[in-house]
Formats: structure tokens, C-alpha cells, sequence
């Protein structure tokens, strides 16, 4: 039985009776997360100072992100998050054993496919504009290429579960 979400006004299955709201909407009063644009949470660079990953790379805004992502388009499903991943993890793997010119076509690559799957409304635009700034920063260097990996990888833990997913 469908019904009509109270907060947005979309068409949703309700996995119990008596909620009112779609999943997307519950899942973001119930994470009580402040509305924020996409271009806030864009890490200038994912290392302190001292060389260290960032706490930002694991809490706190990849659940942002995440929420952004499912509100802008609930259609999209974590396999085409962990998609992307999978490529920015050969391209980190190839850095590791060849270096940065190996790596560079694939983040090209990675970049094509997004362009494609934005054109096809796979992906939302935030989720877009996500990947084409971390792919630029990730094309310097090794460090920020294993930066990326880890934050969207981050992103795939805190994205909302899928209807029917385990």
C-alpha cells in the first residue's frame, strides 16, 4: 500500500503501517543533521598538519554526504556508490604498485563514467560535483588518492539500507 510522504510529498512503500514519513525523511529528522550544501562539505584536503587522515574523513560529514546524496535522488542505490569506490580503490592499489601516471587515466575514467551517469539521472548532481572535486584533488598525489578511498568508502557505510538489502 502506498502512501504519500508527509514531509516530502513523494510516493512511498511504508515498511510499517503506521509511518508517515519516506525513508529518506526519516532517516534525516532522526539524524537531526543540519541542512547543509553540498559545497560546505568538500575537504579543502583530508590530512591535518601533521600528515594524519582527518576525523572529517570517517564521522561526522560522510553521514552528511550520505543523507545528501539519498535525498537528492532516491533511486540511488549504494551499488552505484560502491561502483565509484571500486574504481578509486584500483586507482589507489595501481598508485601503491606503478605510481601516479598509472593512476591518473583511471581517475579519468572514473570521472567519464560520472558525467555518463549523471546524464542518465544514475546520480544525483551533489554526488557529481562530490566526485569531480575529490577526483582533482586525488590527481596530485598518493596521499590524497588514499584520503578519497577512505571517505567514500565512509560514505558507502552511513548510506541509508535499500529496501530488501541485508
Amino acid at each position: 500500500m502506498k502512501k504519500k510522504c508527509e514531509k516530502c510529498g513523494k510516493d512511498f512503500e511504508p515498511a510499517q503501517p503506521h509511518f508517515k514519513t519516506c525513508r529518506n525523511c526519516h532517516l534525516s529528522q532522526n539524524r537531526s543533521l543540519p541542512t547543509t550544501s553540498i559545497n560546505d562539505l568538500l575537504l579543502p584536503s583530508f590530512h591535518d598538519s601533521s600528515g594524519n587522515l582527518t576525523k572529517n574523513v570517517f564521522i561526522d560529514i560522510p553521514a552528511q554526504l550520505a543523507s545528501i546524496f539519498a535525498n537528492d535522488n532516491p533511486n540511488l542505490a549504494s551499488k552505484q556508490l560502491r561502483d565509484f569506490y571500486n574504481i578509486i580503490l584500483r586507482a589507489r592499489n595501481k598508485s601503491i604498485l606503478k605510481g601516479m601516471v598509472v593512476v591518473r587515466p583511471i581517475l579519468w575514467e572514473c570521472q567519464r563514467n560520472a558525467e555518463y551517469q549523471l546524464k542518465r539521472n544514475v546520480i544525483p548532481q551533489s554526488f557529481f560535483k562530490f566526485l569531480e572535486h575529490y577526483i582533482k584533488l586525488a590527481e596530485k598525489d598518493e596521499k590524497p588518492l588514499d584520503g578519497f578511498c577512505q571517505h567514500i568508502q565512509s560514505i558507502i557505510a552511513y548510506y541509508p539500507k535499500e529496501k530488501g538489502e541485508r
